[in-house]
């Protein structure tokens, strides 16, 4: 239908036709800058220590390693078209586990102290049981790393909650097969070390795309009710390893002193074996000369070792007495030494 000269004429229509022209260009400028600002909300950065995975109308886009953005820029549908899932893979996550330990007491109140008939609270006062039919109360912690992000995300229900269970599992199991004096105080390294293990292999048999770093334990001690015996027992431990120790030093210093006093003793018999080998071969080599000598003349080699003898003799006497011979009673007398006075004699 076509407009009479006097609508085209009317001023307040034409102002509200143009007013309508304008209003829908700005809005069309409006819905574009909307469109422009809502596909740039798609872009999206990952850190270094991310990997991020997309989903498109609830999908997972990619295939193979691409479904996997590393650290850097990228781009996707925004919400509610599509969603970005972040994954934390290089920063080690952890998780504690207070299944065996007895809970803090309320605010206001004081822990009881060690020792009492007070029971173990069965839903409250967690505990694991030992080889050897004893309790223990110990706080776990894990340390890990996502290895593997869709499968974390998309395949398992919640890894955390599966990782949670299977700790406390593998510190039943490891707590069974260990006494508890070597749990608490000879092997907890040993203890910790089993509980890592295992927990590692069933992480791999269950494969939940984690890679189990540590597992560390935060404490351990035995019942409150038992605290002092176990105390007892470890005061007596260190009495004793004090006493091991001192012993072991004394048995080194003896030992030492023996070895020096055998070593001066080997080696004043090796100088008197020496001294003795030596007389006897000059004595050995004398008696041969002499003995030769004897065979050639034995009057004269008589005579002279006769007149050595009394020489030697003479020379150490104190007093000489000469009397003459040759008259009848008479004799030689010498008085060669005096008996030496003793010592004990003196003294008196």
């Amino acid at each position: 239908m076509s407009n009479s000269p006097a609508q085209r004429s009317d001023p307040g229509m034409q102002a509200l036709a143009d007013a309508l022209q304008v209003s829908f260009r700005a809005l069309r400028a409006a819905m574009v800058v909307l469109l422009v600002l809502y596909l740039a909300s798609g872009v999206f950065i990952v850190r270094q220590d991310e990997r991020a995975m997309v989903l498109v109308f609830g999908r997972l886009q990619g295939t193979g390693s691409e479904r996997l953005k590393g650290p850097g820029l990228h781009w996707t549908w925004p919400r509610p078209i599509g969603e970005v899932v972040r994954v934390r893979t290089e920063q080690i996550q952890s998780l504690e586990t207070t299944t065996f330990s007895v809970p803090p007491p309320p605010p206001g109140q004081t822990a009881p102290p060690p020792g009492g008939d007070a029971p173990l609270r069965p839903g409250t006062d967690g505990y694991s049981l030992t080889g050897d039919a004893n309790l223990m109360h110990s706080r776990w912690a894990l340390r890990y790393r996502v290895i593997d992000p869709e499968w974390g995300q998309f395949r398992v229900a919640d890894v955390i909650a599966i990782l949670h269970r299977e700790l406390d599992r593998a510190v039943q199991r490891v707590a069974a097969e260990y006494p508890i004096d070597r749990a608490l105080r000879t092997d907890l390294e040993s203890f910790r070390a089993a509980v890592s293990d295992r927990l590692t292999q069933q992480g791999l048999r269950l494969g939940l795309g984690v890679q189990i770093v540590a597992v560390e334990i935060l404490s351990v001690a035995p019942p409150r009710q038992v605290a002092d015996a176990f105390s007892a027992v470890i005061a007596a431990e260190q009495e004793r390893s004090e006493k091991i120790s001192a012993a072991r030093a004394e048995a080194a210093r003896l030992l030492n002193e023996a070895q020096g006093q055998a070593a001066r003793l080997r080696a004043e018999a090796a100088a008197y074996h020496r001294r003795v080998v030596s007389e006897v071969s000059a004595d050995a080599d004398y008696f041969q000369r002499v003995h030769a000598a004897y065979e050639k003349n034995p009057e004269v080699v008589a005579r002279t070792l006769l007149q050595d003898t009394l020489r030697r003799a003479l020379a150490s006497a104190e007093e000489k007495f000469v009397l003459p011979v040759g008259a009848p009673g008479q004799q030689l007398r010498l008085l060669l030494n005096r008996a030496p006075k003793s010592p004990w004699l003196e003294s008196e």
